[in-house]
């Protein structure tokens, strides 16, 4: 069956052509790649789990777990990453200094393959060492409230970096930003005990 335009509906068309000409033109949204940091265990036996996350317009849409190697070369700019597509370091950027060589070696051809602040992690989850240690081992104690998860108190801070419960994870600045404050002193003391 055929259908006519009216000479109105003609006009009407005329008229939003402009407008239609410009949809489906149009480069559609991408996907986007960041890091992502968990407290949940991970790959190796980590007390934590890191990834590459793909979002798209603002969602989670895939994960892909890495080591803490990769995450420390890729986020430093050493190596190739999605999530890290200029290569910058992302350490110096968002001021993770625990992540940063020595000032005097900061010339930017040393690389750090390994970084001290992630075996401070646990220590946010737990309050004591979770796993069997070798005779003469003592990693410290934990700065959780409660045995095995953060207290409310712990938690509501916790959310700040988007961890809002123990299976979230925090991802792109808000990662980072984390790792940055678990160096810092002061707000470990907030952490365990609260002012």
């Amino acid at each position: 069956m055929t259908r006519w335009l009216s000479r109105s509906g003609l006009f009407v068309l005329l008229a939003l052509l402009p407008l239609l000409r410009g949809v489906g033109s149009s480069v559609p949204p991408a996907a986007t790649y960041t890091f992502g940091l968990s407290l949940m265990t991970g790959m190796n036996s980590e007390l934590f789990t890191l990834f590459i996350v793909k979002e798209f317009e603002g969602a989670v849409i895939a994960t892909e777990p890495i080591t803490r190697g990769q995450f420390v070369l890729q986020a430093q700019g050493a190596v190739a990453s999605k999530a890290n597509p200029e290569g910058i370091n992302l350490f110096r950027k968002y001021q993770v200094n625990s992540c940063l060589p020595p000032e005097h070696l900061a010339d930017g051809r040393v690389v750090m393959t390994d970084c001290g602040v992630f075996d401070e992690l646990w220590k946010l989850r737990f309050w004591e060492y979770p796993f069997r240690l070798s005779e003469g081992q003592h990693p410290g104690k934990g700065w959780s409230e409660d045995p095995n998860r953060p207290s409310a108190r712990q938690q509501l801070l916790l959310s700040d970096y988007g961890i809002l419960y123990m299976h979230s994870m925090a991802k792109g600045e808000d990662a980072f930003r984390l790792l940055r404050d678990v160096s810092d002193s002061s707000w470990v003391d907030n952490y365990r005990k609260g002012y």
